[in-house]
C-alpha cells in the first residue's frame, strides 16, 4: 500500500499543475485587450453605406449638415371696429364690433375660440361671428349698464393654438343724453348748411351784376 501511494502521488502533484497552467492561460487570454476592428474599406466609387432607419443623425448633429428649426407662428390680430376710439354707446344698445384676421397663411382662425368680457363678466353667447368680425351686444336686454367707462377684452387664437387679444374701455352714456347730443349736432348741420346757401347766393347775385 505504501508504494502505490508513492506512485499515485507524483501524478496527482502533475495533474494539479496540469489545471494550475490552464487556468492561469485562460486567465491571461480574458485580460488582454484586443484593438477594435479596422472599418470597412470601400473601393473608389463605391457609394457609402446609409443610416438605416431610425438611426439616421438628427439634423444639426453631424458637421456640415443644417440644423432644421421649426418656424415660430405668430399671434393673431384682433382690434375694436365699433366703437371708434373717444366715442360712446348708448346705454339701451351698447353694441360691439370686433374684427380679427390671422399672420400666418396656414395657420387659419379658430372661430371658436373666440370670447369677450365686459367688466370681468362673459359676454361670448350675445355675440355672433362671420369668417373675420364679430358682433353683439355687451349686456343682456335685460340689463343696464352703469353710465361711465367698461373695460371690455377679446381674444381669439388660431387652429395652431397661437391668441391675440386686445382691451378697451368703451364709455356708456345714457340713451336721453344721447338723443340730446344727436338733436344738438343735427341742429348744427342745418344752421351750417343755412349759412352756406346764403353765402352761395349772394355769390351768385355779385356775379351777375
Amino acid at each position: 500500500m505504501t508504494n502505490i501511494d508513492t506512485c499515485r502521488r507524483p501524478r496527482v502533484l502533475a495533474g494539479a499543475a496540469v489545471l494550475l497552467c490552464c487556468f492561469a492561460a485562460l486567465s491571461n487570454a480574458g485580460a488582454q485587450v484586443y484593438p477594435p476592428p479596422a472599418p470597412p474599406v470601400y473601393p473608389p466609387g463605391y457609394p457609402p453605406p446609409q443610416y438605416p432607419y431610425p438611426q439616421v443623425p438628427p439634423a444639426g448633429t453631424t458637421p456640415g449638415q443644417p440644423q432644421s428649426v421649426l418656424p415660430e407662428y405668430r399671434a393673431p390680430t384682433i382690434i375694436v371696429a365699433a366703437p371708434a376710439m373717444g366715442s360712446t354707446l348708448p346705454d339701451d344698445k351698447p353694441v360691439a364690433v370686433f374684427r380679427f384676421m390671422t399672420n400666418e397663411p396656414l395657420d387659419p382662425i379658430d372661430a371658436l375660440t373666440f370670447s369677450v368680457s365686459v367688466d370681468g363678466k362673459d359676454r361670448t353667447p350675445l355675440f355672433q361671428l362671420a369668417q373675420s368680425e364679430a358682433w353683439g351686444r355687451l349686456a343682456e336686454q335685460t340689463e343696464t349698464l352703469t353710465a361711465g367707462p367698461h373695460d371690455v377684452v377679446a381674444r381669439i387664437c388660431t387652429a395652431h393654438g397661437e391668441c391675440g387679444s386686445t382691451k378697451s374701455s368703451i364709455t356708456i352714456v345714457g340713451g336721453n343724453s344721447v338723443s340730446a347730443t344727436t338733436k344738438a349736432g343735427d341742429k348744427a348741420k342745418q344752421t351750417k348748411t343755412k349759412i352756406l346757401d346764403a353765402v352761395l347766393q349772394a355769390a351768385r347775385v355779385l356775379i351777375h351784376q
